[in-house]
Order: C-alpha cells, then sequence, then structure tokens
C-alpha cells in the first residue's frame, strides 16, 4: 500500500536519493518562484517514488524534470498515481499541458515508450540529438585556436560585466530562443570552459557548459548574433571550449544539439559526429489536461 502526497519544503531531503544530480539545487529557486510541484510515494514511511514538475502559469506549460520509482516497486502503477495526482495540481494552476522527455539508447527506453503510450501522451518527437565526447577528441584536425576579427574577444563568461549581462537578460541586446538562453540554472555552471563573445558594443555570443557529473560537462547553448554568424565563430568558441575542458581535466562532454537548429545540426555532424564515442536523440511527448 502506497500513500501518494504532494512534497512540502521539509520533504525535499528524505526524497533527494529519488532525483537527478541536477534538481536538487534548483528546487530553491523553483520554489521562490512558485513553479515547483512535487509528488511523493511513499511505503511504511520510505520514499519509493518521485514526480517533479516545473510550472510555467504564463504558458500554461508544465515540464516533468523527474519521474522515478525505486526498484521493487515498479510496474505496479504507482509513476501513473503520481503523474495522477500531478495533473490535478496542474489543472488547479489552469495548466494546459504537459511535456515529458527522454534519452534514446537506455535499457529502460523500450518501458518509457511503452509506459507513456499506454498513458495516452502523444507520439514521441525528436527535439534534440545528443553527441557523446571523450579525450579521443584531442586527435580532431580542427581543434586549434584560431583568430578571431577585428574588435572580438574571448572571456570566461563568468568575467564579463554584470552590466552587459543584465542587459542582455533583460532583452536590451539580441533575440534568442529559451533553449539557447545563457542563464538556465539547472546545474552549476562549468566556469573553467563558459565562454562569452564581446564587441566593443557589448556581448555578440556565448557557449554555455554546466557541470552535471564530476567527469562530465554539458554543452547546452552556443549562440552567435546575427551580424557574425558567417564568419565561422561557432567553430573559433567551440573549439576553444573543448580545449579548456581538456585542460581542466574533464574527460567527457556531451553536446545537445536541437534539431530547430539546422545549421549548428549540420555543422555538429561534421564536427563532433566523427569522434562520438556514441550519439542518441532527446525525444518529446505532450499531454493535454482535460
Amino acid at each position: 500500500m502506497y500513500n501518494i502526497k504532494i512534497l512540502t519544503r521539509s520533504d525535499w531531503t528524505a526524497y533527494r536519493n529519488l532525483m537527478f544530480q541536477w534538481i536538487m539545487p534548483q528546487l530553491d529557486r523553483l520554489h521562490s518562484l512558485d513553479r515547483l510541484h512535487m509528488v511523493g510515494a511513499e511505503a511504511e514511511g520510505t520514499p519509493v517514488g518521485l514526480a517533479v514538475l516545473e510550472l510555467d502559469p504564463d504558458e500554461r506549460h508544465a515540464i516533468v524534470h523527474c519521474l522515478f520509482i525505486a526498484e521493487g516497486c515498479r510496474r505496479q502503477g504507482l509513476a501513473s498515481d503520481l503523474m495522477k495526482t500531478a495533473r490535478l495540481h496542474c489543472s488547479k494552476r489552469n495548466i494546459a499541458s504537459i511535456k515529458f522527455a527522454y534519452y534514446s539508447g537506455k535499457a529502460i527506453t523500450p518501458a518509457i515508450e511503452a509506459w507513456l503510450h499506454k498513458e495516452g501522451w502523444s507520439a514521441p518527437q525528436l527535439e534534440a540529438v545528443i553527441f557523446h565526447i571523450d579525450s579521443s577528441i584531442a586527435g580532431a584536425g580542427w581543434l586549434r585556436d584560431r583568430a578571431l576579427p577585428h574588435g572580438l574577444s574571448l572571456l570566461p563568461w563568468n568575467h564579463i560585466d554584470q552590466n552587459d549581462r543584465g542587459l542582455l537578460a533583460a532583452g536590451g541586446t539580441h533575440a534568442y530562443p529559451a533553449f539557447l538562453s545563457p542563464f538556465k540554472t539547472f546545474a552549476q555552471l562549468e566556469q573553467s570552459n563558459s565562454l562569452g563573445l564581446l564587441s566593443a558594443t557589448g556581448i555578440e555570443g556565448w557557449s554555455i557548459a554546466y557541470r552535471i557529473a564530476p567527469d562530465t560537462v554539458l554543452y547546452d547553448a552556443l549562440f552567435i548574433s546575427p551580424q557574425y554568424q558567417q564568419a565561422g565563430l561557432a567553430l573559433v568558441m567551440l573549439s576553444k571550449s573543448i580545449q579548456l575542458q581538456l585542460e581542466a581535466g574533464i574527460p567527457l562532454g556531451v553536446f545537445t544539439v536541437n534539431m530547430s537548429t539546422p545549421v549548428m545540426m549540420k555543422l555538429a555532424r561534421q564536427w563532433l559526429a566523427p569522434y562520438a564515442w556514441k550519439m542518441s536523440e532527446k525525444r518529446s511527448c505532450y499531454q493535454q489536461i482535460t
């Protein structure tokens, strides 16, 4: 018999072993923004199931960041019960749809897809391709320093003037899609190789990475302002970021390339795919809340 309950802040520590590593540091931020919804399941007082959702009331949308059932409690309908409770809460918050993302190539992938189909989620959509590299990429012929066009410079992202970053965050300089934002906080910013591209007028681009495991960085956002997009700067920034990663002694890198950026996808298949020890897909499903 399981007890399903809405979790409060006092429950977080007890459930931390059921969360992905990067989620726990983000709970305070989401809680302060009133965008956090967590549902837990307990058996005899022991946490055995968890659903973590981020709500966006303005867009009437929610994202499932974590849905985990402890081994020994699976295939008993617990995930469905957790999501049923989560949907009821979302409905009360006027949320219209929920997104669930997962990755191909994992042992659990077939079970996830079967469960999503059974629960009436939409057909999976390919959202991004994931390129996994290791230190062997040091042998790539393109991995070298290149001169920047006159008037441009590269700086560590955290060394860029806060006023320039604030202006960018406020939308005062460049428009960019949310998935390329340099201001995400889902994991710890990797300061060793997150870079900003600067001109005399401010920020013109960035390459942002996050530490998602002691031996792994995630390359999450690479952006070049429109006036410099034909200057080959994506390769300049990517090459420098990877060199800095390797110099910092971090052996593994993961690159997420969104399907909505066909130019970057073409370049990633040209530059990264030949040196990737694995490629996988990020797939997304959606469910409407009635």
